[in-house]
This record gives structure tokens, sequence and C-alpha cells, in this order.
């Protein structure tokens, strides 16, 4: 990843398909990204590209954790949250949300996430 004056400011690279690079508190501006295959197959290859930010300011996802999940392994649960957003998302642009579940000696065991399609107010 580069900054708009070129200087490579992150990268990522462990040899697997799935790849990403983070930057706490970047400094706003315009970034580029550079993928470099590895390992292609003959012919072409198709990329999927994401990029996300997160910020506390653009809203929140809260889940009671007052009453415990109990699940057995490779199971699943359905929990219900609150999802407030502090506005729409910006044309072309959509919000998620992630929460974590975490056992009793704070080890997160599981992940579930939310897309917020609209925002009405």
């Amino acid at each position: 990843m580069y900054d708009a004056a070129g200087n490579q400011v992150a990268q990522q690279a462990d040899g697997d398909s799935e790849e990403a690079v983070s930057i706490p508190s970047p400094a706003a501006g315009t970034y580029t990204i550079e993928v470099a295959g590895y390992s292609v197959p003959a012919g072409t290859t198709a990329y999927d590209y994401l990029d996300v930010f997160y910020s506390s300011s653009l809203g929140t996802v809260d889940v009671d954790g007052s009453t415990p999940v109990k699940l057995a392994t490779g199971a699943s649960a359905a929990v219900s949250a609150t999802v407030t957003a502090a506005a729409p998302a910006p044309a072309g642009r959509s919000f998620f949300g992630q929460v974590q579940l975490v056992n009793a000696r704070g080890t997160v065991a599981g992940l579930g996430s939310v897309v917020i399609e609209k925002v009405t107010q």
C-alpha cells in the first residue's frame, strides 16, 4: 500500500490466497494498492478487493452481553443486537458491523457480522 507521494506505508505477504493490510490510525489521503500475483496459473486470474475502515464515529453495533451464549463445537447461535449508524453511508459505500463471541478466558471463539444496507432517520 502506497500513500499519495508513492511511499510504501504497509504490506502483507504470507503466501496464502487471503491477504490483508492494516494501518492503525491512517492519515487522511489517497492510497494505492498494488497486488503482486504469486504462483498464478497460466492465463488470467481474477482478484477480489475489499477496503474497509473502522471508526466508532460511524456508529455502533451493541449486543446484550449479560446473557451467556452456550455453544457446542461447530454450533451456531442467533443473538440480538442494536445497530446505530451516525449517518447514511457515502455514495457507493456500505456499512457493516462485527461482533465477537468471547469465552470466559477472553479468547475470541467466533465472529458475527452484519451489513447495513440502508440507514433511515
